[in-house]
Order: C-alpha cells, then structure tokens, then sequence
C-alpha cells in the first residue's frame, strides 16, 4: 500500500535522478539533436520536480531528491562505461536504460498507490509517459 507522500517522493526522487543522469551525459555528447533532446528531456524531468515539490510542500513534507553518494556514483558509472564506448549511440542506449527502471518501478508504484488524490496519480502518470517518450525519442540515437 502506498500513499500520497510516499509516491510524491517517489516521483520527485525519480525526476531528480533523470536531471542527474542527463547531467552527468550531456556534455559528452557530440551530436547537437541527442543534445537537444537530452536538454528538451532534463527541462521535463526538472518540470516534473517542481510539480511534486509543490505538492509535497502542500503537505507540509520536504522534498527528498538525490543523495550525494548517488550523484556521484552516477558519474562514476558514466564515466566508467563512456571509457570503452564514448558514442552517442552509447549515451542514448545509458539513457534508455534509466528510463526503462523508471518505467518499471513508476508503473509497480502505480500499482501499490491507493491514495485518493487524483492529482498525485496524474503527477506519477505523466512521469511514466515522459519516462516512456524520453526512450521512445532517444531510440533513433541508437
């Protein structure tokens, strides 16, 4: 069982991880259109943030985004797997990959979510539809 709070964090949790992913590629892309979507996407993600923020000071709760050891392990891995294959083919294939675990785990809190607030639901729903065009648009990268 899920409620209100617990999956508003999830959601600012999730698009705080998508704006660090995308930071942590972004600028080794070499392709201006990956670029430019990577940045049309992290402005999604960063909307999406804002959205739950607002909700979850709404309900008096403090927005729990990304730790740092996260952050940093994030590039870590980036850096890590860029080492082998530094392609945009590669940045695009790592950034499909995040959104497929967000789409998996968006759609499973979907599931557990019994709170009553429509507004909550719909928040959690457009961030599987954006995780979902984020992959969709990123495929022609590969």
């Amino acid at each position: 069982m899920m409620h209100d709070i617990e999956l508003l964090q999830y959601v600012y949790k999730t698009a705080d991880m998508g704006c660090v992913g995308i930071d942590s590629v972004i600028s080794k892309t070499r392709n201006a259109t990956l670029e430019n979507e990577l940045q049309k996407q992290y402005s999604e993600y960063k909307k999406l943030r804002g959205e739950a923020r607002t909700l979850l000071e709404a309900r008096n709760e403090f927005p729990k985004g990304v730790g740092a050891v996260s952050k940093a392990s994030a590039d870590v891995m980036t850096v890590s797997k860029m080492m082998v294959d530094h392609t945009d083919s590669k940045i695009a294939e790592m950034s499909i990959q995040g959104n497929q675990i967000g789409i998996n785990k968006t759609i499973k809190h979907l599931h557990d979510y019994n709170g009553q607030s429509t507004e909550v639901r719909t928040l959690a729903e457009k961030l599987l539809a954006t995780e979902e065009a984020n992959a969709e648009q990123l495929k022609r990268f590969l």
